[in-house]
């Protein structure tokens, strides 16, 4: 077809219209590609969102930035300084911000990275193991123990929760509050070791007349998974020690050869040995605190006769320890047979008596170390007016011991102080003590006739001293003795006199100012002291005056016990 020449101008414009727009075009796309936008540009080192585990560092990767065109650019690009805000902590599980801004002039950009404070670690669960422990068969396991630990909150034992499904393990589970959970397993040890148990019928030896045969007493055999043995055991008969003597074992194994057995002794003799009598039986009672004191025995034999004098005693007691102490009586007749017979001696505690507190206005007057020389002179003012009162004895002056017994015999009562009086001896340990207190209550009982269960502590029962020779010695004596049965009293009025007072007058208003603040009042005074003896007549006239009654103090009596310091 044929153009017109209009139409053919028409095509040439439009050409050359289209060509230029496609040149600005491509020289634009150059343009951008070659200069970009400019700006200032923040790049992250590392990802935007990253995970920490809790109670681990969280470690910067930090970031770059620089001012110029982001794409390829003709320029150099200019550094910028990164300015990085925003905490995390890595002990508190959560999602935190860190920041990263670059500034130029008035242009300025920021980048945020995303850190997760998470709780991913899962418990660790530590099973413990007895050494030796084994579970016996048929019976229930007996847990040895385990600990469970989480790095971040720490210990979880006692969310551990068990599992005895019977099937022979032990499952434990434990999960933090994070959801993490820990598994473990036990697996349980099942064992007989229990050896089958021989029981003797007439005892492990037995005697038998040299004129008769011997006749099996009999025996039984028991196990705890097989039940009766008795019939697997098996008997053998040895030589003993002398040609008189035959052992007889027994011997019996179980399934898992577990091996039990017995011996008996038979000893063919003549039967005909002494007899050993013991007066008030085999089995006699002593209170704590008191001595035993042998009540006597008697042996005879056929042929020999009156053996008594030759009888060998063995055996001791603690008379401070509750418990049954075996006394051994032997003695040999001319054939060389031996008889032997044994007693126990149980040592039992005294029941404490229920404290009867006495009616009105009472003051109980004690004193402490004597007796002494001024003691006789204190006895003859009680005698006087009829006052009895409470005397602490003690040994430090063995030549008026027997003043004890005027004292006693008088209506007094007698009570232990100390033996020594030395604190570094009495106080250097529980038995050192006790050693010292029985020493005392045996010369009580030498004057008397009887042991006492009163007593009062040297420096009385709050004293520090002791604390220098024996910690906790105070603190252990009051319990043992009170369970013992005996009553210690300390005092609630000082009279002075080994405390600053120097003449009767003071001690005497001491006591008086101290006994009017108690309806009760145990004094403490000491009769080595002149002066505190001279006051003593004073203090009564005052107390009978004022309707005062003066007792001693009875294992009944109300008590008076200071703090302890040791």
């Amino acid at each position: 077809m044929k153009l017109s020449r209009r139409t053919k101008r028409a095509l040439r414009l439009t050409v050359v219209v289209f060509s230029g727009l496609l040149i600005l075009a491509v020289l634009g796309g150059i343009a951008l590609l070659l200069f970009g936008k400019w700006g200032v540009w923040v790049t992250l080192h590392g990802g935007e969102s990253v995970v920490v585990e809790v109670g681990s560092t969280y470690e910067e990767e930090g970031a770059e930035a620089y001012y110029g065109s982001r794409r390829i650019a003709l320029f150099e690009r200019k550094p910028l300084a990164v300015e990085i805000s925003g905490e995390v902590d890595t002990a508190k599980p959560g999602t935190y911000e860190v920041r990263y801004t670059a500034t130029d002039g008035k242009k300025t950009s920021t980048a945020i990275r995303f850190v997760v404070v998470a709780d991913t670690r899962a418990p660790e669960i530590t099973l413990h193991y007895r050494k030796g422990a084994y579970t016996p068969i048929g019976g229930e396991y007996s847990e040895e123990g385990y600990t469970a630990f989480d790095s971040y909150e720490g210990d979880l034992t006692d969310r551990v929760k068990t599992e005895i499904p019977g099937d022979g393990f032990v499952y434990y589970t434990v999960s933090d509050s994070a959801g993490n959970t820990a598994h473990a397993k036990r697996e349980i040890l099942y064992d007989d070791r229990t050896p089958p148990v021989v029981k003797l019928e007439g005892g492990t030896v037995t005697y038998v007349d040299i004129r008769r045969e011997y006749e099996e007493p009999g025996y039984s055999a028991s196990d705890d998974c097989d039940g009766d043995v008795t019939s697997a055991v098996t008997v053998k008969t040895m030589p003993g020690a002398t040609e008189a003597e035959t052992i007889i074992s027994y011997e019996v194994a179980d399934s898992h050869g577990n091996v039990g057995w017995a011996t008996r002794i038979v000893v063919r003799k003549d039967l005909e040995t002494p007899e050993i009598t013991l007066k008030e039986g085999e089995h006699v009672t002593v209170f704590m605190g008191e001595r035993f004191h042998e009540p006597g025995f008697t042996a005879v034999d056929h042929a020999d006769g009156d053996l008594t004098e030759q009888v060998a005693v063995e055996g001791e007691i603690d008379n401070f320890t509750a418990g049954d102490y075996e006394y051994t009586y032997r003695v040999t007749d001319s054939d060389g047979y031996e008889a032997v017979a044994k007693r126990i001696v149980s040592v039992v505690p005294r029941e404490q008596p229920e404290t009867v507190k006495p009616e009105g206005k009472v003051v109980y007057l004690t004193f402490d170390d004597g007796p002494c020389v001024y003691t006789e002179h204190l006895l003859d003012i009680l005698a006087k007016y009829d006052v009895k009162v409470t005397f602490f004895v003690t040994n430090q002056f063995p030549g008026w011991q027997n003043l004890i017994k005027r004292e006693a015999e008088e209506g007094h009562t007698v009570a232990i102080h100390t033996y020594c009086h030395d604190y570094p001896v009495i106080y250097k340990s529980r038995q050192a003590y006790l050693d010292d207190l029985n020493a005392m209550n045996d010369i009580i009982e030498e004057q008397t006739g009887s042991r006492t269960t009163i007593l009062r502590f040297p420096g009385g029962s709050s004293n520090a001293v002791s604390r220098g020779y024996c910690v906790g010695l105070m603190t252990q004596l009051t319990n043992d003795l009170t369970d013992a049965g005996f009553q210690y009293f300390d005092w609630n009025v000082q009279s002075g006199d080994s405390d600053g007072a120097t003449s009767a007058a003071e001690v005497a208003n001491n006591v008086i100012r101290g006994i009017q603040h108690y309806n009760i009042s145990i004094v403490l005074q000491h009769d080595i002291k002149a002066f505190s003896v001279d006051a003593v007549e004073q203090i009564i006239k005052w107390g009978l005056e004022n309707g005062y009654t003066f007792l001693p103090l009875q294992p009944d009596s109300p008590t008076v016990h200071h703090r302890l310091n040791n």
